[in-house]
């Protein structure tokens, strides 16, 4: 016999997903565990319907203080439509859904600040970003993005690791 309690209990899982992600962020740098990341992305935007957000950091370049700003400003629009041609043959390569995919960004900075600065702006629901797999010395000398992202983002971040 079901009583009153299973019932609601019934009808309270039904209309309330434990997560409701409607926004995916993925950090792209065009690597092979980067990919793995975007795959796993639109597993997840299949199963809850959400759409991406394809990000891609370009790290600033050491320059000179005397150097002009304005062959820079030339160079960051170059080096932007190129990051969003190759973000575009990805979408294609990796055959994604047409209407998968939501926004895509290239932005200038530092990689976690970046990443996490932006899905604070967008509101995004969860990040899925891959991690290089570095240990020992390399991982202390290069640090992990994936790791800072972790600890900085304002919603859950789903790790794909490299290796």
């Amino acid at each position: 016999m079901k009583t009153k309690t299973t019932n609601a209990l019934k009808r309270a899982k039904a209309s309330s997903p434990a997560l409701h992600i409607r926004s995916i962020m993925v950090p792209l740098d065009f690597s092979p565990p980067s990919r793995k990341a975007l795959e796993a992305a639109v597993a997840f935007a299949r199963r809850f319907k959400a759409k991406l957000t394809l990000v891609h950091v370009v790290e600033p370049m050491a320059t000179p203080d005397f150097a002009s700003t304005f062959p820079l400003v030339m160079e960051s629009d170059q080096v932007k439509a190129a990051a969003k041609g190759k973000l575009t043959s990805l979408i294609k390569e990796a055959r994604i859904p047409r209407g998968t995919v939501g926004q895509v960004l290239v932005r200038f900075g530092s990689a976690f600040h970046e990443i996490t600065d932006a899905a604070r702006m967008l509101k995004v629901d969860l990040i899925i970003i891959s991690t290089h797999g570095h240990t020992g010395l390399k991982h202390a000398l290069l640090g992990s993005t994936a790791e800072r992202v972790v600890r900085h983002a304002p919603c859950p971040v789903f790790v794909v690791r490299g290796k």
